[in-house]
């Protein structure tokens, strides 16, 4: 088979376009790639956020709760002492009254 002046400049022409459209989809896969990294690197920042949020509140509620239950142990002594201290006003020695 023989080539032809004609046919070369057929094919040199057909493989330009070749690979201008290979060049293109690459650039376009490329772009595809980096939007969806940008969009991966936006929702962990997004993540993220929430995250440290939902830490910071769960702190909060862990530190309200421990202060709740410091006060309500310190209202239960608070409590006990104060009987002591009526018994101790009375005369030194608590009375106990039983009923038969």
């Amino acid at each position: 088979m023989t080539v032809r002046p004609v046919d070369l400049q057929v094919i040199v022409q057909k493989s330009a376009e070749l690979m201008k459209s290979r060049q293109e989809e690459a650039a376009r896969t490329r772009l595809q790639l980096q939007q969806q990294a940008q969009q991966l690197q936006q929702k962990e920042k997004v993540e993220n956020r929430q995250v440290k949020n939902l830490e910071k509140v769960q702190k909060k509620a862990v530190q309200s709760s421990k202060e709740r239950d410091g006060r309500k142990q310190n209202r239960e002594q608070g409590g006990q002492g104060g009987k002591n201290k009526k018994n101790k006003d009375v005369g030194g020695t608590p009375i106990i009254d039983i009923k038969i």
